[in-house]
């Protein structure tokens, strides 16, 4: 039976190694909660800046894209549905070699 020596003078894992990764994984979250903001709010201009170029209310706006929207499935089920399929010629199977 193979006997294992631990010294315990050393440590197995470095404590300023995992404070590191700990400091840099907590930065990295801060960074990505303060983008994932900006993100949200440069989304929120973006609408408000496109809903006040349309010249409509919001709700009309709203039923103007959905009307498109619905029009557009609509046709495309439509085109889809009035295909026809075209059959596909059977090849012969090849003969068995035994």
């Amino acid at each position: 039976m193979a006997q294992f020596v631990t010294s315990s003078d050393q440590p197995l894992l470095s404590r300023s190694l995992l404070w590191a990764g700990a400091v840099l994984m907590g930065a990295a979250a801060l960074l990505g909660l303060a983008g994932g903001g900006l993100l949200g709010a440069a989304a929120a201009i973006g609408v408000q800046r496109h809903v006040r170029a349309s010249g409509m209310p919001p709700s009309e706006l709203a039923m103007h894209h959905w009307r498109r929207a619905k029009t557009a499935a609509q046709v495309g089920a439509h085109s889809w549905r009035g295909q026809v399929p075209i059959p596909t010629p059977r090849q012969p199977k090849p003969a068995r070699v035994s």
